[in-house]
């Protein structure tokens, strides 16, 4: 049509950039035009040469007759739905520049014109271009007629005809499937329904009365048919159409109609009965050719053929429910196109695909010795006596030389029969023309024969290409809508959720709907199939994690009733009751007792966490259905996600249970150790239901909790833990509410003054015990590095302080105590009190140190004692040459109290590396032995005999002085800066450091300032800690002590605070 001439100045100012958008899609044109004549030509020639069609006899050229020609349909439907067809090709047309040295448009534009105007009117063109060879296609249609009976049958009929089944009334065998057309049988109803719909439409003249019933039956069973892809047609208005435009056709017309209300009305119901009966068909079949694969080559023909069915089935139910039906008149159900249940169809035809290829090599032997010593006798025995011109008695002797030659006894070599094939459809064409000498449909068995032989052969060498034919389920590609909501469905049904990973097996399918003529499909659809599957098999892990997840947290609140704690609950709440009955008052409601959770009145009866368990279960062996899934050459683990995910549940169950309820309070290591063992307990059931190594995942989990919380993506129990008993004890020891009790060997709360840690319960050996074998030697060692990190702020501070009296305190070396009296020092002194609280916080933290040390030794020696022995036996007979930090570091990881503490030496290095470290932590221990006196004003100094400790940690001092002296010596003497020997040199510092304070304590015995003598309260409670030195080291003898202090003294302090302890006791007595 004429175009204004403003409308083509505009067009023509843009054709530069309108030409390169545009050459795309008119280049696509010109391919369907000249598609179009080959086509035409071929039909033509078929028409002129009067062949003669029937899929029985000769199958391949019938077979790609109707392939031919319904695509030629489609085309010319699908050109003619399209309006825009028109406008590209004129814009292209008027913008195209002859200046570009292309081939000039205009000799393809005018037959591309007279194509596209008379696509306006597709299937008034197709009818009448058709017309000419209808006689051929009623012949290739009428061949279909028997065939699509035998396929089209209710669910009572294929039960009562016993089809698809292996097993006989006489029992399973092993005698072949023999059927005269093998290739009919891999023929699905829909392909069948397909051929009959597109040709008749065109040939309309060839509906007569004896025809009709199968094309009834075939618009009854489809409304809407595939045009392309998921690009579908109403065929039913289609038929209308042309039954209006051709007069005599009104009978037929009503037939229409007639079939479209049996559509809505029976057709599903029909359909969903078929599944039904294809489901249990396929299940028994797997369960027979597993157990006997020797079944499969004989039985080849009937798995292929109930293949092929379930694949026309998924694709009819698809179709029909991704259709909008409120475009149609007709009226319809849409739960009846709904089938909760198709993963178990789509599930049969994948993993029975899956056994024919494994079973592939089992398969090619019988068939190479069926050829032989079948089929080449056979065909020799028909073309004996054979009257056939040259040419074709060439072919049928071809035919005999490849079979009679073949090599049985070799099966891995590369048969390759695809000129034998190619040959049987040269000699079908030859002889199905009306001037062949030899006409094929007068020697059926010859025919019958060779379709066999065709089969057998694409059984041997293209396995693979028929198992794509009969199982294409490509076209799905197009819906994933509808796909996703299925899987969906199937994840939330425990009786399909084992087969929910078919459907990343189905996108293994997508490729094939790509073709070498359109290469740029490749990538896109690739990439597409290998995210759906992706997506599939990671939602099928994250099911059933969550559903673990669930099963976990009940099965874990049940392991811990068995723990002691829940006993001595149980215990509380009788006691409770029989007060309250002693009282008349109600009681209160028991607690369960553990394993009343298993009392069923039937068997049935599922409780909420026995339908996690069965969901989780069925999850599980979905994933554990393939060890391997290959899409677009990319190979997918399906186990390997839920490891992946299990890996990231164990974690974050172990996180979960670290607080208590409400995020204050810490689990006792006890109880998370308890708790532990639960979730592992559940984690082993898994290796029950799939292939699943649970040891790896604990001990990668575990170890990775035994890190510090920078390395691992989150909280770990050793940071956690670390980080809590850190901060309760620092605060705790500074508020003076914790103090650690030695002869008890764990911190004690003093007059419950702290409610909120319970010192005795977190910190006792058998808690302490359980903390090491949770975090284990990397664990314990992270706790002491994050430890003496604290301990190092501390004595930073406290030599800061000592370096604040360095001078008053070289005096006080120097001179002695009767110079400087204690009301002095107390005077001139600064800052001493924080220096001793420091002294004391750091002891304190050096023997909870000493306590998870002691800790992991129990719990290494019970797990690997051989190991420990080594170690100490590495540590005691050490050679000279070998660095004395590597055996310490060794011994301190397997629980060894070391001398020197190797995490202590690191802290505290740069407080040791220079010459000035020597003269400053020899006035350390000056300010310690100068500042430990004046605690005895203090009240809290009290000795309590029943933890044999101070209740203000005094007795910890003993234990900073002791720890940092042969720690910070022995940097100096490992650097260098120190010549003598480690144990003379603290011999000496810590001789000097008892004279000092055995000095100042017994200047207590002799103060002169009454004042001062009348606040001094705990003086004997100070004396005693002068032997816990002695006991706290190696290196301070009692001899030592006797030369500076008199035992005398320590006598009768020890005598006077046992006696203070009995008369409190005897007055609480007397009180009570």
């Amino acid at each position: 049509r004429r175009i204004q001439a403003g409308v083509r100045e505009a067009v023509v100012s843009t054709q530069s950039t309108g030409r390169q958008h545009l050459q795309v899609h008119y280049n696509t044109f010109v391919d369907i035009l000249e598609l179009k004549e080959y086509v035409m030509e071929l039909l033509t020639n078929i028409s002129v040469e009067a062949m003669s069609f029937d899929i029985r006899i000769n199958f391949s050229l019938t077979a790609n007759f109707l392939d031919i020609l319904c695509r030629y349909v489609k085309m010319i439907i699908l050109l003619g739905k399209h309006g825009h067809v028109k406008a590209i090709v004129g814009i292209y047309n008027i913008i195209y520049d002859p200046s570009c040295g292309e081939n000039d448009p205009s000799r393809d534009f005018h037959r591309l014109s007279n194509l596209i105007e008379s696509c306006g009117t597709p299937l008034k063109k197709l009818v009448d271009e058709i017309l000419p060879l209808s006689l051929r296609v009623g012949l290739a249609l009428k061949s279909l007629h028997n065939l699509h009976n035998e396929k089209n049958l209710h669910i009572n009929e294929m039960r009562d005809h016993s089809v698809y089944r292996l097993i006989s009334q006489t029992g399973l065998n092993a005698e072949p499937v023999i059927a005269a057309d093998p290739g009919c049988k891999m023929i699905s109803l829909e392909k069948l329904n397909e051929w009959i719909l597109y040709g008749y439409l065109v040939c309309p003249s060839q509906l007569n009365s004896s025809d009709q019933k199968a094309w009834k039956n075939a618009l009854s069973d489809s409304y809407i048919i595939t045009l392309f892809r998921d690009e579908v047609v109403n065929i039913h208005a289609m038929y209308i159409e042309v039954f209006e435009r051709y007069k005599g056709h009104r009978k037929l017309a009503q037939m229409v109609q007639e079939a479209g209300v049996s559509f809505a009305k029976d057709t599903p119901l029909k359909h969903a009965g078929r599944r039904s009966y294809l489901r249990l068909m396929l299940s028994e079949m797997i369960n027979i050719v597993t157990s006997s694969p020797g079944l499969i080559a004989p039985k080849l023909l009937l798995l292929l053929d109930a293949m092929s069915a379930a694949t026309g089935e998924v694709l009819w139910l698809v179709r029909n429910f991704a259709t909008d039906w409120r475009k149609y008149k007709v009226r319809v159900t849409m739960e009846n196109f709904s089938d909760p249940l198709m993963a178990q169809l789509l599930h049969g035809i994948d993993n029975l695909s899956r056994l024919i290829k494994t079973y592939h090599p089992v398969v090619k032997r019988y068939f190479l010795q069926y050829l032989k010593q079948n089929d080449a006798i056979e065909l020799r025995h028909i073309i004996q006596n054979f009257p056939a011109p040259e040419e074709e008695s060439l072919l049928l002797t071809s035919f005999i030389d490849k079979l009679g030659g073949l090599d049985i006894s070799n099966i891995d070599a590369d048969d390759d029969f695809k000129p034998l094939r190619i040959d049987w459809q040269r000699l079908q064409a030859y002889t199905n023309v009306s001037q062949s000498q030899l006409q094929l449909k007068q020697h059926e068995g010859l025919a019958v024969c060779m379709n066999t032989i065709e089969y057998h052969t694409r059984c041997v060498d293209s396995i693979d290409i028929l198992l794509k034919e009969v199982t294409d389920l490509s076209n799905l590609c197009f819906y994933q809508k509808f796909i996703q909501d299925s899987f969906q469905k199937c994840l939330e049904r425990s009786d399909t959720a084992p087969y929910s990973v078919v459907y990343a097996g189905v996108c293994s399918h997508f490729i094939n709907t790509c073709n070498d003529y359109c290469p740029e499909e490749h990538c896109f659809i690739g990439k597409k199939s290998i995210d759906l599957a992706n997506h599939f098999l990671d939602m099928t892990a994250r099911e059933a994690q969550r559903y673990l997840e669930q099963y976990c947290l009940e099965r874990v609140a049940m392991h811990m009733n068995t723990h002691p704690s829940f006993g001595a609950q149980l215990m509380a709440e009788a006691r409770n009751n029989k007060e309250r009955e002693a009282k008349k008052e109600r009681p209160t409601p028991p607690i369960p007792l553990p394993g009343a959770e298993s009392k069923k009145s039937r068997l049935e009866d599922m409780t909420p966490m026995d339908k996690n368990f069965a969901k989780m279960v069925s999850h599980l062996q979905a994933l554990n259905t393939l060890p391997s899934l290959v899409v677009w050459q990319h190979t997918f683990a399906p186990r390997e996600y839920i490891i992946h995910h299990l890996d990231e549940l164990f974690n974050r169950l172990i996180s979960q249970h670290i607080y208590q309820e409400g995020g204050q309070q810490i689990q006792l290591p006890s109880q998370m150790s308890h708790r532990l063992v639960g979730i592992m307990d559940v984690f082993r059931q898994l290796e029950s239901y799939i292939t699943l190594d649970t040891s790896r995942i604990f001990n990668v989990i575990l170890l990775q909790h035994t890190q510090p919380e920078e390395n691992t993506p989150g909280p770990t129990l050793a940071s956690q833990y670390t980080k809590w008993y850190l901060d309760k004890l620092e605060e705790h020891i500074r508020l003076g509410e914790v103090c650690y009790a030695p002869l008890r060997q764990c911190f004690v709360r003093k007059h419950q003054m702290a409610p909120n840690f319970n010192a005795e319960l977190y910190t006792n050996m058998g808690e302490l015990q359980a903390l090491a074998k949770m975090l284990g030697p990397y664990g314990i060692k992270y706790l002491g590095e994050q430890l003496m990190e604290r301990c190092e702020k501390l004595i930073h501070d406290m030599l800061s302080i000592v370096q604040e009296n360095k001078d008053l305190l070289s005096q006080l070396r120097a001179c002695t105590m009767d110079m400087f009296p204690t009301g002095m020092v107390l005077k001139q002194l600064k800052r001493h009190d924080v220096f001793l609280a420091n002294c004391i916080l750091v002891g304190s933290l050096f023997n909870f140190r000493r306590l998870t040390v002691a800790a992991l030794k129990t719990v290494v020696g019970k797990r690997a004692p051989f190991l420990q022995n080594c170690i100490l036996d590495y540590k005691t007979n050490i050679r000279p040459e070998v660095d004395p930090s590597i055996p310490d570091e060794m011994a301190a990881a397997a629980g060894f109290q070391v001398d020197a503490d190797p995490a202590l030496c690191a802290a505290i290095k740069r407080h040791s590396s220079n010459p000035e470290s020597e003269r400053l932590w020899t006035l350390f221990n000056v300010m310690v032995a100068v500042t430990l006196p004046l605690q005895s004003l203090d009240a809290n100094s009290v000795y309590r005999t029943q933890i044999e400790g101070h209740e203000n940690n005094l007795h910890c001092v003993s234990t900073a002085v002791c720890w940092l002296s042969t720690c910070v010596y022995t940097n100096l003497v490992r650097s260098g800066l120190e010549k003598e020997p480690l144990q003379i040199i603290l011999k000496e510092r810590l001789r000097e450091f008892v004279e000092k304070v055995s000095e100042r304590m017994l200047k207590l015995q002799l103060e002169e300032d009454k004042e001062l003598q009348k606040d001094i309260k705990q003086r004997d409670s100070l004396f005693i800690l002068l032997e816990k030195m002695v006991r706290d080291s190696d290196y301070i003898t009692y001899d030592m002590l006797e030369n500076n202090f008199p035992f005398t003294i320590l006598r009768n302090s020890y005598r006077a605070v046992y006696e203070n302890k009995k008369k409190k006791q005897q007055k609480i007595e007397n009180e009570i």
